[in-house]
C-alpha cells in the first residue's frame, strides 16, 4: 500500500532549501529520523 505523506516543493534560497506540505496526521512518525520514503517517479529524490 502506498500513501501520500507530504509534497516537496521547489528549491529556493542559496542552500536549496525546500518547502514541505505535510499531508499526514502523524508527521513525527512518518517523517521522523530513519524513515524511508519511496518517490514517484522512483528516480526522483536522490
Amino acid at each position: 500500500m502506498q500513501l501520500v505523506v507530504a509534497r516537496i516543493g521547489r528549491a529556493h534560497g542559496i542552500k536549496g532549501e525546500v518547502t514541505v506540505e505535510v499531508r499526514t496526521d502523524e508527521p513525527e512518525v512518518r517523517l521522523g529520523p530513519g524513515a524511508v520514503l519511496a518517490t514517484d517517479p522512483p528516480g526522483t529524490g536522490r
